[in-house]
Order: C-alpha cells, then sequence, then structure tokens
C-alpha cells in the first residue's frame, strides 16, 4: 500500500497546484449568486496497477539443498544374476554354462543441488553418483566395483487458480552421463534399472519441499489482507490544504511469471478506483469479500492510473484572503474615486451552476477625495474557470459583478469591483502558469519514489508522465482528470 500512496501523492499534488489557481472569480446573478448543489460526476474507469515482483531463488535452492538426504538410497540384493548362462558349441552337442550369481551392494549419493530456470519453467537439477559392487561372486571370487554418474532434473511450472490455491505439474528428466556398472570377466555389466527405479523417489520430496517454501509466500491470507486494508481513506497532505486519498480495489490479477538464471518475476496486476479529494475528508468504502483471481497480460509493463481531483472549494477561500490582504497593502486608482484603500473579509467561494464558480466578501473603501464616503457591504464576482488539456495555464472568462452594498456607497463599491486593476490583482494571483512548480515538484516526487522499503518488499516507482485534463467546477466542488503513466518494480527480499 505504501507504493500505492506515494502515487496517489504525485496525481494529487501535481493537480492540486491547478486547482489553486482556479480559485480567482465569481459568478454572476442578482445580489447573492445561487449556490449550485449538483454532484460531480465523471468516469469510473478504473486505474490499472502492474507490479512486477522479483523472488530470489537463493532461499528456495537452499531449502533444498538443506533438506534432501545427501545418500539417496543403498542396495544389498544377495543372488543376483550377475552373468547369465550362455550356450556353448562343442561341435558334437552343445552345453550350457551355469549362471553366475554375486551379491551387489553400493549406495547413491548426490552432488550439490542447482536451481534455476528460464520462461516458466524452474528447473532442480541434481547430480547423482552410484558406487557398486559385486560380492561373493559364485561363492569364491571377491568381485569387482565399479561408479556410475547421472544429472537428474526436475521441471516445475506453477500456476495461481481463481480460487487463490497455488498449483504446480512437474516432469522429472535424467540422463547417465556415465552408466553405473562393473566390469567383469572382460565384460560390462550395467544396473541402469535398479538406479532408475530409486530415482523416481525423488520427485515427490523435490515437489514437497518446493511446495512448502512457497507455500509460506500465504497467497490467499495476504491478498485479503490486502484488499481490507486498500479499502481506506488515508491522509496525503495534513493541511494548507489537506488532501485525501481513497482506494477502493475491484480486482486482483495475476499474470504468470517469468524465471531467468536464480531470479523468478511474478506479474501481478490491481484494478482499483483512485480518488484523491482536496479539503474535505471522503467517507470510507466497505470492503466487499475478496473476488476470484483474474488474469493479468503478461506484456502489461506500465500502470495506468485514472485520478479524478476534487477540491472543495472551502479550501480556496484562505488563497483568495491571502491574495487579497496582500493586495490592499496598497490603494486602488480608480477613475472619479481617487486613490482607495479597500479591506476584505469573510471571504466566501462555491459553485453556482454551468461551470461557474462566485468569489464574494465583505468590501470596505475609502477614497482620499473627501467628497466620497466610505463604503461597505457585500461584494460577488462569478467566472468559469477554463485551461486547456495538459495545460498548466488556468484563465478566467466571462467576469461578471453583483452584490449588496449600503445604499449610499454601493456605486462606490462597483466601480471598485469592476476596475481592471482589481480584477487583474484577483486573476493574476491565482490564475497563472504553474508549470515551474509542476517541474520542481516532480523532481521531488521522482527522487522520493526512486527507492522503498516496505516490509518485506523493496520497491521503485518511476512516473513516465502525469497528463492533466480540464478543469470544471460544479456545486460539489471544483473536478480535474489526472492521468498517470508509472512502472513499478519490486523485489521480495525474503520467502520467510
Amino acid at each position: 500500500m505504501g507504493a500505492l500512496r506515494k502515487l496517489m501523492i504525485a496525481g494529487a499534488a501535481a493537480a492540486l497546484t491547478l486547482l489553486s489557481a482556479c480559485s480567482k472569480a465569481a459568478d454572476d446573478a442578482s445580489d447573492t449568486p445561487p449556490r449550485a448543489t449538483d454532484r460531480i460526476v465523471f468516469p469510473q474507469t478504473p486505474s490499472n496497477i502492474a507490479v512486477d515482483l522479483a523472488v530470489d531463488l537463493g532461499d528456495l535452492e537452499r531449502a533444498l539443498e538443506r533438506e534432501l538426504p545427501r545418500t539417496l538410497w543403498q542396495i544389498d540384493r544377495p543372488g543376483s544374476e550377475c552373468v547369465a548362462s550362455k550356450k556353448v558349441d562343442l561341435a558334437l552337442f552343445k552345453v550350457k554354462s551355469p549362471k553366475i550369481e554375486c551379491r551387489i551392494v553400493g549406495k547413491v549419493t548426490r552432488g550439490r543441488l542447482r536451481l534455476s530456470g528460464r520462461g516458466e519453467a524452474l528447473i532442480v537439477t541434481l547430480p547423482v553418483t552410484g558406487t557398486l559392487a559385486a560380492r561373493d561372486v559364485a561363492g569364491i571370487l571377491k568381485g569387482e566395483t565399479g561408479t556410475g554418474a547421472a544429472e537428474a532434473a526436475l521441471s516445475l511450472k506453477l500456476d495461481l487458480t481463481p480460487e487463490w490455491k497455488l498449483t504446480g505439474t512437474t516432469r522429472l528428466d535424467y540422463r547417465w552421463t556415465r552408466a553405473p556398472g562393473i566390469d567383469f570377466l572382460g565384460r560390462r555389466i550395467t544396473f541402469t534399472s535398479e538406479a532408475d527405479r530409486e530415482l523416481r523417489p525423488l520427485r515427490r520430496d523435490i515437489e514437497r519441499i518446493i511446495a512448502r517454501e512457497l507455500a509460506r509466500l500465504a497467497v490467499r491470507p495476504t491478498a485479503e489482507k490486502g484488499w481490507r486494508t486498500a479499502h481506506q481513506v488515508f491522509e496525503l497532505n495534513r493541511v494548507n490544504p489537506a488532501v485525501w486519498g481513497r482506494l477502493t480495489p475491484q480486482q486482483f490479477r495475476f499474470g504468470g511469471y517469468d524465471v531467468k538464471g536464480r531470479a523468478l518475476t511474478l506479474r501481478l496486476g490491481l484494478d482499483a478506483q483512485l480518488e484523491t479529494f482536496v479539503g474535505k475528508k471522503p467517507a470510507a468504502v466497505s470492503p466487499a469479500a475478496l473476488p476470484p483471481l483474474a488474469r493479468r497480460a503478461k506484456e502489461a509493463p506500465q500502470s495506468i492510473l485514472h485520478v479524478p481531483v476534487i477540491a472543495d472549494y472551502a479550501v480556496l477561500e484562505p488563497v483568495i484572503a491571502k491574495a487579497l490582504t496582500k493586495r490592499a497593502a496598497r490603494p486602488f486608482v480608480i477613475k472619479n474615486y481617487g486613490s482607495v484603500i479597500a479591506t476584505f473579509d469573510d471571504i466566501s467561494v462555491y459553485g453556482t451552476g454551468q461551470g461557474r464558480i462566485a468569489v464574494g466578501g465583505k468590501f470596505t473603501a475609502n477614497s482620499d477625495l473627501p467628497l466620497i464616503k466610505r463604503a461597505s457591504g457585500t461584494i460577488w464576482l462569478t467566472a468559469r474557470p477554463e485551461n486547456a488539456p495538459g495545460s498548466r495555464a488556468v484563465s478566467f472568462r466571462d467576469i461578471r459583478v453583483t452584490g449588496e452594498t449600503d445604499v449610499i456607497g454601493g456605486e462606490f463599491l462597483f466601480a471598485l469591483a469592476n476596475s481592471p486593476e482589481f480584477q487583474t490583482a484577483i486573476t493574476q494571483a491565482l490564475a497563472q502558469n504553474f508549470e515551474n512548480d509542476f517541474a520542481k515538484l516532480r523532481a521531488k516526487i521522482d527522487r522520493a519514489l526512486a527507492k522503498r522499503t516496505g516490509r518485506l518488499t523493496d520497491y521503485s516507482i518511476t512516473i513516465e508522465t502525469i497528463d492533466t485534463g480540464v478543469i470544471a467546477a460544479h456545486g460539489e466542488g471544483l473536478y480535474m482528470p489526472v492521468d498517470m503513466r508509472a512502472r513499478i518494480t519490486a523485489k521480495l527480499r525474503s520467502l520467510n
């Protein structure tokens, strides 16, 4: 979950700079602009998160080496036929020579095994050496001793079923590099059939050990725990402004694995609904039951994240108030009203419908002209925020002014609100190009995500692209779609 949270911080922060730019303007109406109540509706397109998890086969190889016995089996067969009887032609008649019996003894040991693979095949290679001897040959001769060598290879293919069960199929292959036998009375006696029969139980032992070691991954319990904890709301930024993330998983995926040498790479995936909320903490989503495992395409190197960013209008109010307070330190020069000192209070922002927002507040204005009396009242600006797809520059169109003022100072306040200097001060404070800030933010995020350490894994996240969509104002808040493409790689530190 640490990897997913960092990815959402990237999307939320990138989009947040744009949403902050969208707060200088307002809406039109008679007196107080209407307050819209329409909810934000956006495409429910799931994000596709692809993770390639690398597993070092060293732990598995050491487990096999530790548990498979060095002596695989021993042989002790008295009364064995060492030399079969033969018919001998003596010209006048034929005679049959007696068979020669002996006692066959010996043992078969293994060398150090090797675990490797290619494609989807795990291959356990086992060097085998056999020592055989013929004793008590015909009750008289001491007999002979011989050795043999073989290389056994067990090929194992794994799979995860939709019910989260780990299954596997195996195939045992071996070849004798030197067949075990004895040189006796000028001929070679081999015992490959004896060794063939004894090698077969190795398959069961190797399968059992591999299955047990892989079972330590606790596939289903881990998936169920991850499924539950993923359904949560989490904090991405504490204040100024508060940013929240919500992840709603929909489907886990498995795309098989690939083995190269001693490295096994699992192809994992997750379909999920990603959302970020600026300002107001959203409600958590109750987790459903863990669904069956679905398949992931083998070739899915990128994670494609769709992050709808929703901003509460309340987070824009202090931003606007700060900009107006800063500008109020200098007088406004307004035609027919002289130099005007203005103060602003109780800034309010909300959506008015039809893609517009309203920015209002209590204004107080004092002119240096003696005939112009002090004026106070509530003034509203309404406007439509706009930006081009992929652009970090937000502008405001169709600005209109309305308000409620005292009887004497109404014209004075409207002149202030309609002055180009006043409107420019507001719009330029927020409607600016944030490309430089965005580039700096990307650099910080890339460094932070380049190498991360989790409880069981080390992972890195590379954000390759971040695309911002067109901003839209609704009654519920401001909405901006953000699409990201990222590459996630992870390495499991241990099976234990």
